[in-house]
Order: structure tokens, then sequence, then C-alpha cells
């Protein structure tokens, strides 16, 4: 069973709606019914009557109700006991971020902490899937920042949010590149483009769905993924067009191995913020130092 599921069942309880404590557990509504659904069947019982509106416990979850409170509570117990026995001369910094921005955003950031501070070591975590289970672990301080793009998909709840802050590191350009040797293949106004896409469940594919339909009627699929460098080795490889952040390809593009269409077209590229994020409340030194670093940098 994953404790979490208990939060989602205290949560529900409270508010009677599975789409308040869906937002409240920042995760979408189908994803917290099916966590819901998953308890009650770890359980072999109903919980909820969702006959009722608002939604109520069942005679199972009234008695199930004071045992979810007490494993909540003896967890976070556990957990404040933990935090207190760590040292607080602890320098390893945990990071989690998006795919794509660990391959292409972290090293830069990284890098810079580490000129300021090289008693500093990091650790990126890419085991959590999900930006809602991202969010819970900087509560629950397993990692200490998290790094993404400003989309609307990817914020805490308000109620999360109260204990985190913000700041932002840079903006980065999603751009349309191909090789240079397939441009004259498409000089043609109405001729078909071979397009390279990003899967729909990708946040990137969010960001740069309103560019691509700029040019919508001439793009053909030939090639899917949900990771930006397999995109971008296509996009060598001469296999069509793609968005790609500018920064994964500035070499590429300065040598002449790709081009960027569309250039003077600002419709056609898209650009967004990365984020990140931190505990509000922090008692190690070294992450409160390496924040007011990151902090300075995007203020100047």
């Amino acid at each position: 069973m994953d404790s979490k599921w208990l939060e989602d069942f205290l949560s529900l309880s409270r508010h009677g709606n599975f789409s308040l404590a869906a937002r409240e557990r920042c995760v979408s509504q189908p994803a917290f019914s099916r966590r819901v659904k998953a308890l009650e069947e770890t359980f072999g019982a109903p919980l909820f009557d969702r006959t009722t509106t608002p939604v109520t416990l069942t005679r199972y979850g009234e008695r199930f109700e004071s045992y979810a409170r007490q494993v909540i509570s003896t967890l976070k117990e556990a957990q404040r006991e933990i935090a207190g026995m760590l040292p607080q001369t602890d320098n390893t910094i945990v990071m989690v971020s998006l795919h794509t921005l660990s391959i292409n955003i972290l090293p830069d950031m990284i890098n810079y902490l580490h000129r300021a501070y090289p008693q500093v070591s990091f650790a990126v975590n890419a085991c959590m899937q999900g930006i809602d289970n991202h969010f819970n672990a900087l509560l629950n301080r397993q990692i200490d920042m998290l790094v993404t793009y400003d989309l609307l998909q990817a914020q805490p709840s308000l109620e999360t949010a109260e204990h985190l802050k913000r700041t932002v590191w840079r903006y980065e350009r999603f751009i349309p590149v191909m090789a240079t040797p397939l441009l004259a293949q498409i000089s043609d106004e109405r001729s078909p483009i071979p397009w390279l896409r990003y899967s729909d469940y990708t946040f990137v594919q969010k960001i740069i769905a309103p560019a691509e339909q700029q040019v919508a009627s001439r793009l053909k699929p030939v090639f899917e993924s949900g990771l930006s460098e397999s995109i971008r080795e296509m996009v060598l490889r001469g296999m069509g067009l793609a968005w790609l952040p500018e920064s994964m390809v500035a070499e590429e593009l300065a040598c002449g191995k790709l081009v960027q269409l569309w250039s003077d077209n600002k419709a056609r590229q898209r650009e967004i913020a990365i984020v990140i994020w931190c505990q509000r409340q922090e008692n190690r030194p070294i992450l409160n130092l390496c924040w007011e670093k990151l902090s300075r940098k995007s203020q100047g």
C-alpha cells in the first residue's frame, strides 16, 4: 500500500468532493480516483458512498478513518525525528527535474553553484514520476530543489504552494529546426514537412503546441518520442522538422548542421520560464546559500 493513498483518503473524507480533493493533492481527478479505488480494492470494501452529494464515508470508511490518521501521524513524527537527526553540515543538494531539463539545464545550474561552493556535492534524482510526486518529495524533504517549466500543468496546489518558494532560473526558447540539407526539399510553401513530434503526454508538447498549430496543415508525422534527445538525434539524421530547446541545438546551428525555420516569425517559436522550487522554511545553511545564489542570478 502506498502511504499517499492514506492522504488521498483523508483529503476526500474532508472535502467530500473528488475534484477539490484531487486539487489539494496536486494530481488530476482521474488519477486521484484511481488511487482511491486502489485503496478500496486493497481492503476489499467500499470506503466512500459515491451516491451522495457530497461524497460520504461508508461504515467501512468510518472505521478506517482513525487508523489512517494514526498511520499518517506516526509517519510524520518519524520524518521529523529523522530530520532532526540529520547533520546540519550535510553538503549534498538533491535535485530533480523534468527529463529534458536534466540534460539541458541542470548541468549549467550545478556548475554555477559548484564554482561558488566547491564543497557542495549534488545528486540528481530521476526516479520519481509525476509532478505531484515531485512536489510531495519537496514537502517531505526527500529532495531539496525541483526544476521545471513554468506551466499551468506543473504547479502545486495552493495549499502546497504555501510551504514552497520559487525563483526563475532563465528562459528557454523552443524553435523549429531541421538538418540543413533537408531545407531544399520544403522550399515550396505547399509541400508537406516531415515532422518529428513529442508525445501528447509530455510537458514539452504542451509548450510547443501553439507554435505547431501555425503550420499544422503542412506537418506530416514521421516520428514520435517523449524524449528531446531522441528527437534531436532524428533531426540531425535529416528525418524532419522538430521544435527543440535552443540551448540544446546552439552548436549545431552555429556550425550550420541545423537551420532554424521561420526565424522572423515569433508565433512559430515558444518561450517559457524555467523555475526552481524549494522548501520555504529551510534550516540547512548550505541549501540556503545555494538558493540565495540562484535567486540573485535570476534577479540579475
